[in-house]
Order: C-alpha cells, then structure tokens, then sequence
C-alpha cells in the first residue's frame, strides 16, 4: 500500500459514487497520494434529440454543457471534500485535478480504463452502482468492466 501514488475517483453524482469518492479521500490522506477525479459523459445516453439537431445550435449545445455543468459540480463536491478532509493544506501536500471526458466511441467503463492507464493509476476507488439503467445482480456494468479490464487494483465500494 506504500506504492499508492496516484487514486482515481470515478465520478457520477450517484450516491455511492460520492462515498467512494470520500473513501478516495481518507486513503490519500494516508498514504500521501495525489487524486483524480473523473467524470466520463457518456455521448451515447444523451437524449436522441441530441443527435438530430445540428451543432452549435442552442438545443444541441445546451444539452451538452448542462451534462458539463453537472459533472464539474460534483467534481467540486469532491474537491471541497478533500479539502476538509486534510485540514490544513500545508501540512500535507496532496494534488487533486478533476477531469471530463467526453469519448463518442467508447463505453463508459472503457474510457475510465484507458484513462487510469494513461495516467498511471495505481488505484480506481468507486461505487458500485451508478446513474447507469442496465445493473449487474451484483455490481454495477460500468464497475463490472472496469474490475475486469483495470491494469492496477480496484476498490468498490457499496
């Protein structure tokens, strides 16, 4: 566990996304990691009407920075979180950055996958079950293929 360096949060504004995110924070207090909290905007849910208006006209665009505005909200959430969670930000020098991405060609859990690689994640802390309709019996689909394609360890948390 001293090799921790760096936790990804997977963010979705669902209620166990939030605690793991918190849980995210607690373990990067204690080992001294950096964070990464990413929130993955899922192009393939957006409403159908989204794909028939054109870009740059106000109902496509609003559309989309609604879901942006969203995702950076609960990024803040996590931020604050962490904040508090060290007290002072002096006393112990933790990076948090958030990030958004938007990939029309990959799934959800593919997107965090090939991020956390790239980033060189050496833990992914999230929930079980998100914001997604279609739910495993046991996990979440988008926590299932991010268990069994992640190249570092994975923490879910119910």
């Amino acid at each position: 566990m001293k090799y921790i360096k760096k936790i990804m949060l997977p963010i979705d504004g669902s209620a166990t996304s939030m605690k793991a995110a918190r849980i995210g924070v607690s373990l990067s207090k204690k080992f001294g990691s950096d964070l990464i909290g990413l929130t993955v905007i899922d192009l393939m849910s957006l409403p159908y009407g989204y794909f028939l208006t054109q870009p740059g006209t106000r109902p496509h665009d609003n559309i989309l920075e609604e879901k942006r505005s969203e995702a950076k909200k609960w990024l803040d959430e996590v931020e604050k979180s962490m904040l508090e969670a060290l007290g002072e930000p002096q006393a112990v020098e933790i990076k948090f950055r958030s990030e958004i991405i938007e990939d029309p060609f990959s799934r959800v859990e593919t997107a965090i996958v090939n991020y956390a690689e790239s980033e060189g994640v050496d833990l992914i802390v999230m929930g079980t079950r998100g914001r997604s309709g279609f739910k495993r019996i046991l996990l979440g689909s988008v926590a299932s293929g991010v268990l069994s394609y992640a190249h570092c360890p994975v923490m879910t948390v119910r």
